[in-house]
């Protein structure tokens, strides 16, 4: 965290049942980890990194996300230099990039690893899809410094409660894809499950 960046957002305990489903931040790769170690690797990573696809995509996610938040800040800034803000629009574009790249890594592991009951109700979004919306609410809910305490207090708030609603969806998700309720779709990002493009 940069010197006047707020705290890391957290949701509150109990926001839903985290410990119905899934696994921790320990459990094996062919299993879905829990929301809350997925919401910790937006925060820390251990020394040589998440061993899982999804948590170490999640880290990834974070990092590409929170230099995404900052330099559409400088673009929106009416006051920035020309130059400076034409170099965080290039870098705006070239975080959604990485992003992408690490949704795709994600739902390539979920379409290979996690068992597929095609009976089960098509969920509307993928899984890595899932996880940047996490970690896009963590970034852009972190206020920069010199903000007024107002705007800092009702963003912080918002982005609270959003990341709670999307915790209780992964959660939720997870239980549902290991009961057969729920399945992930496989055509919602540009390469598919087998990496050719298509789009």
């Amino acid at each position: 965290m940069k010197p006047g960046d707020t705290p890391a957002l957290t949701v509150p305990h109990g926001a839903c049942n985290v410990g119905r489903s899934g696994a921790g931040a320990g459990a094996g790769q062919t299993s879905l980890p829990r929301a809350a170690a997925v919401v910790r690797a937006f925060e820390t990573a251990p020394v040589g990194g998440y061993g899982h696809p999804v948590l170490a995509g999640a880290a990834a996610m974070a990092a590409a996300h929170q230099m995404h938040a900052s330099a559409f800040r400088i673009v929106g800034d009416p006051g920035a230099d020309d130059t400076v803000r034409a170099d965080a629009a290039r870098a705006v574009r070239a975080h959604a990039v990485a992003c992408a790249a690490v949704v795709r890594r994600i739902d390539r592991w979920a379409a290979t690893t996690l068992p597929a009951d095609r009976s089960g109700m098509l969920h509307t979004e993928s899984l890595g899809q899932l996880v940047a919306r996490m970690a896009a609410v963590r970034a852009h809910g972190r206020i920069p410094a010199g903000a007024r305490a107002r705007d800092h207090d009702a963003r912080a708030r918002r982005a609270t409660a959003q990341l709670a609603e999307l915790v209780c969806a992964f959660d939720d998700l997870a239980t549902d894809l290991r009961l057969g309720r729920r399945r992930l779709p496989v055509r919602q990002t540009p390469d598919g499950p087998s990496g050719s493009a298509f789009l």
